[in-house]
């Protein structure tokens, strides 16, 4: 466009601005563009901005947040009329172990993945896991396994469900298993029923309760 046109151009715009109707269609193709640039605006900004979610199975803010290899604990197993209880300190790979059936104990100790019992000279012998947790596997005991768990499962009230389809391999049925997460006692419980169940039906309950406590504060496995 020469510098004729250009004039030209700028003369037609200032007779079209003194013109009402001239006026009124100027005014009205910008409050289009304005409003084209304003849809515009918002598409980039609605595709470049984040969608915020919720995961409703996160424990990012729970205490088993916080939970590693330092920390002292209970574990109380109830198999119908009968009850189980352990108690102990982890410490990195080494923890002490001790269980309590009816009015027996027995003192176990993990060493770089092995297990020792003592026996009645003092002396810790070589066992193995079975030995330690005859009643339910340490798997389910395992506070990692429970974090991997609740993962799986559906928040409810105050409460994660978690059906056994997604924990056992060519399950069928419409067993679950439930853990509750008490933040203000560090306490988790877990209802093992059905997954007992799928073994010996003639199980009515399985509950385990673990309480956390000196979460990063324990030093020494010695009493």
């Amino acid at each position: 466009m020469n510098e004729k046109e250009k004039k030209e151009k700028k003369l037609n715009l200032k007779e079209m601005w003194k013109d009402p109707k001239g006026k009124a269609k100027i005014e009205l193709c910008l409050y289009g563009i304005f409003f084209i640039g304003v849809v515009i605006f918002v598409r980039v900004m609605g595709s470049s901005t984040p969608v915020e979610t919720t995961d409703n199975n996160s424990i990012s803010n729970s205490f088993l947040n916080t939970i590693e290899d330092n920390y002292e604990y209970t574990i109380e197993i109830k198999m119908d009329d009968e009850t189980y209880k352990y108690y102990g300190k982890k410490l990195g790979y080494n923890s002490s172990i001790t269980r309590e059936d009816t009015e027996e104990k027995e003192f176990y100790y993990l060493k770089e993945d092995k297990y020792y019992v003592l026996d009645g000279n003092g002396n810790y012998l070589l066992t193995n896991e079975d030995d330690v947790f005859p009643y339910v596997d340490y798997r389910f005991l395992n506070i990692n396994n429970i974090k991997e768990y609740i993962k799986l499962g559906n928040r409810k009230d105050n409460y994660f469900e978690i059906k056994l389809t997604d924990l056992v391999l060519n399950y069928n049925g419409e067993g679950i298993i439930t853990i509750s997460i008490d933040e203000e006692e560090k306490q988790v419980i877990i209802d093992y029923t059905d997954l007992f169940k799928i073994d010996n039906e003639n199980i009515e309950e399985v509950n385990v309760k673990i309480n956390f406590y000196n979460i990063d504060k324990i030093t020494t496995l010695e009493e």
